[in-house]
């Protein structure tokens, strides 16, 4: 039952493979709780589905303490249930999961005075290889809104003259533009990642050739501006919003579902929205 799930999911719905192992790791471990604690195994058939509790799930929930990791693993149980329903015409659970309350928090931008002044920084030091591909990756995530997972998938194949092809989640594609300092910023590090010989079409490369990995981001991120890759995307649709960029637009360039996920970006500090009001009110 769990197989034809998850194939249902990367041939139909087209999911990533990060998403298809997260779905795998929240179920089984479900399953593993089950069999442990309550003798039955909720991925054996839909009848044995259909024997869970919602008492059950908030004991298997309350091991976990983070509670935005519990959130996940209900998202896998509905995404699951759902599943059975729809796709299979099967009954489901008699009863909803439901997500744990998270702690509302808004995301981390870094101040644009500040993040100017690091990108100035680094323009001023020694030109070797690592200094021009770690600006070049701050520059990519912070001036395109890239994820750290985008950044380093992102292919020489993607890049055209005044724009880049990302492929996001949900394997779906968006174009960004480049803007003249990046375009110039890309054509000063090609030659020195060609010389490399890497044997692989990936823009960011380590210093032995080999494609940039995730950890390797944050830690650039981390040494380089003191916080995480994350923090720059924020800042990225932060800081277009601030100066008063359509919220639509920013959501098509950060690549996200639906609008509501961009509006949190829209919070603002009760200076902030001071300001504002003086200089757009007509009686202010």
């Amino acid at each position: 039952m769990l197989e034809r799930f998850l194939g249902y999911l990367e041939g139909i719905r087209r999911a990533s493979k990060h998403t298809i192992e997260a779905y795998r790791r929240d179920l089984e471990s479900w399953a593993e709780f089950c069999r442990k604690y309550h003798q039955f195994d909720p991925l054996e058939s839909p009848e044995t589905w259909r024997r869970a509790t919602a008492t059950q799930l908030r004991a298997w929930l309350s091991l976990y303490e983070r509670a935005n990791t519990r959130a996940r693993k209900v998202a896998a149980i509905r995404r699951m249930d759902r599943f059975l329903h729809q796709v299979c015409g099967e009954k489901g659970l008699s009863w909803r999961p439901s997500s744990p309350r998270q702690p509302h928090s808004l995301p981390k931008a870094l101040p644009e005075a500040q993040l100017m002044a690091s990108l100035e920084a680094l323009e001023s030091l020694p030109a070797d290889f690592s200094t021009i591909r770690d600006w070049l990756l701050i520059e990519l995530m912070y001036g395109c809104g890239l994820r750290r997972s985008e950044a380093v998938q992102l292919r020489l194949s993607h890049i055209y003259r005044e724009e880049i092809h990302i492929l996001g989640k949900g394997n779906k594609w968006r174009v960004l533009p480049l803007y003249p300092r990046l375009i110039q910023l890309i054509e000063r590090y090609l030659p020195m990642r060609n010389s490399l010989s890497p044997k692989h079409d990936f823009l960011l490369c380590t210093e032995k050739g080999a494609p940039l990995y995730p950890r390797a981001v944050h830690r650039i991120v981390r040494q380089r501006l003191g916080t995480h890759p994350h923090a720059l995307r924020h800042s990225f649709a932060t800081h277009l919003l601030m100066r008063g960029a359509n919220v639509q637009a920013v959501r098509d360039l950060l690549g996200h579902e639906t609008v509501a996920t961009t509006q949190k970006y829209l919070a603002l500090t009760p200076a902030e929205v001071k300001a504002a009001y003086k200089k757009f009110h007509p009686r202010a």
